[in-house]
């Protein structure tokens, strides 16, 4: 629960405006005054992705490319009906660029936890998983906890408006042998 008190403040974040919009600058200062390393191990970072139609994954691309990233594409590229696009993520270093713009909706264990979170209007974790930012290298197992944000700054009463305003998820990846080294030293 301590952890997931992390994605809670995100959540704030979106919702401390007058709409549900935050700017990239803007949660990157958020999330970089958490000292994510310092006072939350295990926590590789922490991201906001948001629902893409087909319809629009173009136009999706385009505006960010537009911010500075002109390389970015939604992955694993291929035609689906729906995507999610992982458009911030913090700390933006070198592990989590790799994650920059992953349709985490592609995967079958993600998708639960994400429509759960969803549909529910709670904290989702997914089952265990080989996170986007492994390499070769020191590979360890990993899992993320999912929140919603929605465009009425509190829950729906029902899963038909919880889906209805749904804007997208905030959520934590972790990296299950640097949490277990925090937590227990």
């Amino acid at each position: 629960r301590i952890y997931e008190q992390v994605v809670i403040g995100g959540v704030g974040l979106f919702y401390s405006g007058k709409d549900t919009n935050v700017s990239r600058i803007s949660f990157a200062n958020y999330i970089g005054t958490l000292d994510l390393n310092k006072n939350w191990p295990g926590i590789q970072g922490i991201g906001f992705s948001i629902p893409v139609k087909a319809k629009d994954l173009k136009i999706h691309e385009k505006n960010i490319q537009s911010e500075g990233f002109p390389n970015f594409k939604i992955r694993p590229i291929g035609k689906r009906n729906e995507y999610s696009s992982i458009i911030y993520l913090e700390p933006f270093d070198w592990r989590n660029k790799r994650a920059h713009g992953y349709d985490m909706w592609s995967n079958e264990m993600r998708r639960s936890a994400m429509a759960r979170a969803r549909d529910d209007g709670e904290a989702a974790t997914s089952g265990i998983i080989t996170l986007v930012q492994e390499t070769s290298e020191d590979i360890q197992k990993g899992f993320l906890t999912y929140l919603p944000v929605y465009k009425t700054k509190q829950t729906p009463k029902d899963t038909k408006e919880r889906q209805k305003y749904f804007v997208g998820w905030v959520y934590a990846a972790f990296r299950a042998d640097d949490l277990m080294k925090g937590i227990i030293g």
